[in-house]
């Protein structure tokens, strides 16, 4: 493809085919945990096995923001990096990260 590697409309991620992938695994510590710094598209995003984490944009939002638990299995969120998401949840216990480009 002519614009391969070139950025692709983000409005419609799910339509788009992915050009790389990776998991990512955070542990919370003092309760809290933030991705990476990894460029992405597009993150799918769930909660150890009986565990519910909470999600937000800032450390802030995330320690009183929406919960996610394992009974919903994932939250895809389209986003330009995984540093973007912050989460709060109980110290020690792992949040999943599954991203695209």
């Amino acid at each position: 493809m002519a614009d391969e590697g070139k950025y692709r409309e983000n409005s419609q991620p799910s339509e788009v085919v992915s050009g790389t992938f990776g998991v990512e695994t955070i542990t919370l510590v003092d309760s809290a945990g933030q991705g990476s710094n990894q460029s992405c598209r597009e993150v799918t995003v769930w909660p150890e096995t009986g565990e519910s984490i909470k999600i937000g944009e800032s450390a802030a939002v995330a320690a009183t923001g929406p919960l996610l638990n394992d009974t919903e299995a994932y939250l895809r969120i389209p986003i330009s990096n995984t540093n973007k998401l912050y989460f709060g949840g109980t110290t020690g216990k792992k949040v999943y990260l599954l991203w695209r480009s």
